[in-house]
């Protein structure tokens, strides 16, 4: 049987515990298919000609995204090398749900995970919840819960993406 691609949106504000729904997405899925990941954050401009000319979405993501982050993700993708694809790190900078729209047509995004008991943090300057572009798009949208077992401080957050276990598929 030949493998199929299909390519999924995730919604991320570039921290280890958005993760937790790439990872569960990958326990649960149907090992038939190789994901290209789109791990997406939105963020808004000001009116500022300046900030729009200058702005560079490589220099914000790598500005964001720490080396915790990064590692996570190669982990991820080294764990789940025979599902993924690609994993690509990505910032949404429209303010409309056509604009949204439009991304999703441009990148070929077939379908979209989001967390279900956990709210994507808005903690950098511009940061945009997506959300609610994701439900209202024509997107296949379905909710990821994972359950943390164990808190792993001496370990640090980046262990405890993989100690802990996450819900079998229903």
């Amino acid at each position: 049987m030949a493998v199929m691609k299909k390519t999924v949106l995730i919604p991320t504000d570039f921290t280890i515990e958005s993760l937790n729904a790439l990872k569960t997405f990958l326990q649960q899925a149907d090992n038939h298919y190789h994901h290209n990941i789109i791990l997406l954050h939105g963020i808004s401009f000001t009116d500022s000609i300046t900030d729009a000319l200058f702005f560079s979405k490589a220099k914000f993501i790598n500005s964001v995204a720490d080396k915790d982050f990064s590692d996570a993700c190669n982990i991820i993708r080294n764990k789940f090398s025979e599902q993924i694809a690609t994993i690509r790190k990505d910032v949404f900078t429209g303010f409309s749900q056509a604009a949204f729209n439009n991304y999703i047509d441009a990148n070929g995004i077939d379908e979209a995970y989001i967390p279900a008991n956990s709210k994507i943090n808005l903690v950098y300057k511009n940061s945009v919840d997506i959300i609610p572009f994701i439900k209202k798009s024509k997107l296949i949208v379905s909710e990821i819960e994972w359950q943390i077992d164990e808190l792993l401080p001496e370990k640090g957050k980046l262990a405890e993406i993989f100690f802990n276990n996450v819900p079998a598929a229903q």
